[in-house]
Parts: structure tokens; C-alpha cells; sequence
């Protein structure tokens, strides 16, 4: 067997391997049991046809794009993966790695074709629960996932985006703005290298991920057989905690999270009921909201929101509005639209009236 190229740290093996197409999630936790990344990657060689300028390669444009490559060993690998019988042997990260073991979690998911209704409270959560020191955690798929981010973004918590593919290629690439601002603001994670297509078969994968990742994972919207059920079985598998939020009996987006109710899921009504789950399951909660949050929400001027917030707030007026007039005028999608005014609520510039907005 002849030795590895000099200059080049173990994770550049481990980020190759993962890169070959032959290999998955489970088979690179497989071959990395037992065996340093490098020396396992010469044993594939044979098999994936790599060659050392490869792995340069592959290595170098994860550090051109400030990825971030966690092994288990690695500090800022998140504790809360340590012990779980499907944890990553590689975790590719976009932004701030420690904040991946910072504060408590909580994934807000559900469907991709959300009502206002489900859309407005998964901002308000988002926000809320953003606020309350609590990173919100989700997949950045349109719908529920990308509204709760919406919501959390600037609000307190760092945000997290557990994601199926490659970091270099946001999908869907409608949110490829929200991906930036979840990385400037927390961290977005992959078990997929640079260069990896969202293939089908990896958003099951990424769903497991995703409840690992949290503390507590909440239903916002769901049909009864949607793709929130694969984060809901992975977080019943490993004990984690499952909410729900009561919808209409009339509305099919609603027929799952009332199914996960009569299952024995705990109803959510607010962000309180959350953070009394997460008290519950043993997660340290805050006391507050945190000071820079406060800070943050308190007498804030306009000239300080981000260029999203402040359209918003100048579609506003003194007489209450919908939100589709809102989302014209501010040229926003509902999501975008409802994570700022849960945001301009917070700094006490807007208002809710009856689903209807205005400027406090």
C-alpha cells in the first residue's frame, strides 16, 4: 500500500471518500469505524479510482467556499450526535460551527404547500422561540421550513439548516437568499460534499439528521402522509419529543399534525408550549429572553432592520392591511413577508389586528 501525500489533514481523506459516488452516509460511517480517513481512502482507491490530486482538489474547494469539515473529534462536532447509532461520520458546515452545540433546538417542519394560516405560525414561532434563545432548526424547503426560518433569522438564537445536498448549490434555489441568511446568522449543515446533487433518496437521510440535530421536533402543518412523518419516526425512534399545532378538521394540511395529536403528540398552541417540552426532556431553557434579543426588539429604529424588514415596514400603515396586499407591495413571498412582521412586531413597529397588519 503506498503512502498518502504529504500536506493534506485526514479530513481531506474523509471529504473524498464521501465525494466518491459509491459511497453513502452509512458506508462512509462504515469505513471510517475502523480505519483513519486516509488510509481508508487508499483501500478504495481500487473502487472509486481517485487519485491524490483529487483529493486536493475536492479538499480545496471546500476551503474556497469556507466549508467546514467535522469528524467526531472535531470540537465543535455537535454533542448531541455523540451517542446517536446513525451519527455522521462527516458533517459539512456553512457558517459558524460552534453554534451547532450553542443553545437548545427545536425543528419546525411540515409541509411544502402550507395555508397562510400554518405559514404565519411558523414565522411566529420561528421568532418566538428565535427569541427565547432557542435555535430553531429546519430543512430550508419551501413552505413551513422556510417560513420558520424566516421568523428566526435576527431574532435571537442562532438559526440552523440541516440540508439534503451539496452546501455550494442551494435547493430549492427560490431559497437560496434564505440559505445565505441562515449561514450569516447560525450555521447550515449537510452530510453532502461540494458537488453532490439533492437526489431523492437523501431527504430521508437529511430528516433523520434533522431530528437528531433537535431537542424537540414540532409539526407545524402536514398531510397525513407527508414528508414531515420520516422526521417525526426518526425523533420517536431516538425519544426525542414530538408537538404538534391543532389545524382545522376541514383542511387536508392539517390532517397530519391532528393525526399526530391523537397519537399522543403534546398540542401547541404558542412558543410557551414548546419551551415547557424542552424543559421537560431536560434541555437547559433560558430564564429570559436573552439580553442582545431584548436589546434588539426594544425601541429599535427603522434605519436598523435589515432592507427586507424595512420594505415591510414601509408597505405598512396607520390602517391594517392583508398580507397579500403586504407581499405586493413589499414584493415578498408569504414566508418572507411573515418571518419580517413577526420581526418588525418584536422591535414594536407593527402590529397584528384580526390577520391584518399595520404600523404600531
Amino acid at each position: 500500500m503506498r503512502p498518502t501525500p504529504p500536506g493534506l489533514p485526514e479530513e481531506a481523506y474523509a471529504v473524498a471518500l464521501a465525494a466518491a459516488p459509491s459511497i453513502g452516509p452509512a458506508t462512509l460511517r462504515d469505513l471510517l469505524a475502523s480505519n483513519r480517513p486516509s488510509v481508508a481512502w487508499l483501500r478504495s482507491r481500487a473502487d472509486s479510482g481517485g487519485s491524490p490530486h483529487d483529493v486536493a482538489r475536492i479538499w480545496e474547494r471546500h476551503v474556497e467556499l469556507g466549508i467546514t469539515a467535522l469528524m467526531a473529534h472535531h470540537p465543535a462536532y455537535p454533542g448531541r450526535l455523540a451517542q446517536d447509532p446513525q451519527a455522521p461520520a462527516l458533517l459539512f458546515c456553512m457558517g459558524e460551527p460552534t453554534v451547532l452545540g450553542e443553545a437548545p433546538t427545536v425543528a419546525l417542519v411540515g409541509t411544502r404547500a402550507p395555508t397562510r394560516y400554518g405559514i404565519g405560525v411558523a414565522a411566529q414561532l420561528g421568532a418566538d422561540l428565535s427569541a427565547a434563545g432557542v435555535s430553531v432548526v429546519s430543512g430550508l424547503a419551501l413552505g413551513i421550513d422556510g417560513a420558520a426560518h424566516e421568523g428566526a433569522c435576527g431574532a435571537g438564537a442562532p438559526p440552523i439548516g440541516v440540508v439534503a445536498g451539496g452546501l455550494d448549490d442551494p435547493y430549492p434555489r427560490r431559497h437560496a437568499r434564505l440559505w445565505a441568511r441562515v449561514a450569516a446568522h447560525g450555521a447550515v449543515v449537510s452530510e453532502s460534499p461540494v458537488g453532490v446533487r439533492t437526489e431523492r433518496w437523501r431527504f430521508p437521510v437529511r430528516n433523520r439528521l434533522l431530528a437528531a440535530m433537535s431537542d424537540v421536533v414540532v409539526v407545524v402543518e402536514s398531510r397525513h402522509h407527508g414528508g414531515s412523518r420520516h422526521t417525526v419516526d426518526a425523533a420517536v425512534a431516538r425519544g426525542i419529543p414530538v408537538g404538534a399545532v391543532p389545524g382545522s378538521i376541514r383542511s387536508p394540511t392539517s390532517e397530519g399534525t391532528n393525526a399526530l395529536l391523537a397519537e399522543g403528540a403534546f398540542p401547541v398552541c404558542s412558543a410557551g408550549d414548546i419551551l415547557v417540552a424542552l424543559s421537560l426532556a431536560g434541555a437547559s431553557v433560558p430564564a429570559g429572553v436573552p439580553t442582545h434579543a431584548a436589546a434588539a426588539r426594544t425601541g429599535r429604529p427603522v434605519e436598523t432592520a435589515s432592507g427586507e424588514d424595512r420594505r415591510v415596514y414601509e408597505a405598512l400603515s396607520p390602517d391594517p392591511a392583508p398580507l397579500d396586499d403586504l407581499a405586493r407591495a413589499a414584493r415578498l413571498d408569504l414566508g418572507a413577508l411573515c418571518g419580517a412582521l413577526q420581526r418588525l412586531a418584536r422591535a414594536g413597529l407593527a402590529r397584528d389586528v384580526g390577520g391584518w397588519w399595520k404600523r404600531a
